[in-house]
């Protein structure tokens, strides 16, 4: 009989939302040197929209359900899949406000799993790969809000983190979320206004000087993806899907193109 005992399993908490799961899990993919299916790690996914309300509501509204609640039922069902390196494909997720809440769930309940945070990872490769760079960070309402990515790089004095003005905020917001346009209601195809955002936005920055961006929502790149702009684009999904395959079987980690 097949036995997962000690083998590193991939786990991801889809759903936040769905497409970004379904990106972390190509991504994982993409990310293996592999020449056949069994070269490829093990990848447990459970997509789970319905029970875990939305992180940038919450973080602006505290006093309804904290999405910590049903992240924690998903890892939980994760860990009895087997998985062993779990990760959320969701920024606004690791506010401390949602996070801190998930941490401690997982030193109650004591299970064996070994949780990724994709801003720490973002960070981290940023810090080793652009280090002295000013870079732009695009993101939910509830992330600039929290101050998640300013935690990780406020004492770096080699990184700093630029935001947009709060009218640009605005269309970022739209572009992701609007239920006319945005990444969350049309996620496959990507409706052109979304990306029309985007390129207002960013061509505004770049006549400030500015080249180099965090998608720092995981539904971002679905979008950004499509532009064709002289700047570098940061994708925390897929440094976070680097981690995760460097995590369980670091031999089959493709070489990361120039």
């Amino acid at each position: 009989m097949y036995s997962m005992k000690n083998k590193p399993v991939i786990g991801i908490v889809g759903g936040l939302g769905p497409y970004a799961g379904m990106d972390l899990e190509r991504k994982v993919f993409d990310s293996v040197n592999a020449t056949c299916d069994q070269d490829y790690p093990e990848v447990v996914m459970i997509s789970a929209s319905n029970l875990i309300p939305d992180r940038t509501y919450y973080i602006m509204h505290p006093e309804t359900e904290n999405p910590c609640t049903g992240i924690e039922y998903v890892i939980q069902k994760l860990a009895l899949a087997g998985a062993t390196h779990i990760a959320i494909p969701c920024n606004t997720a690791h506010s401390p406000i949602i996070m801190n809440q998930v941490k401690q769930f997982l030193r109650i309940s004591g299970l064996n799993v070994n949780l990724l945070n994709i801003v720490e990872e973002t960070y981290k490769y940023v810090k080793e790969k652009l280090s002295g760079k000013e870079i732009v960070l695009y993101a939910t309402m509830g992330t600039y809000y929290s101050g998640v990515y300013k935690k990780f790089f406020e004492n770096d004095k080699s990184l700093r983190i630029v935001e947009p003005s709060e009218d640009d905020k605005k269309l970022i917001w739209d572009a992701i979320y609007s239920r006319e346009f945005g990444i969350k209601a049309y996620s496959n195809p990507i409706k052109d206004q979304a990306v029309e955002n985007f390129r207002i936005v960013t061509e505004k920055m770049l006549e400030k000087g500015y080249d180099t961006y965090i998608m720092g929502c995981t539904e971002i790149p679905l979008a950004m993806g499509r532009l064709r702009l002289p700047i570098t684009k940061i994708d925390p999904t897929k440094i976070l899907a680097r981690a995760l395959v460097n995590a369980v079987c670091p031999e089959k980690l493709k070489e990361e193109l120039k």
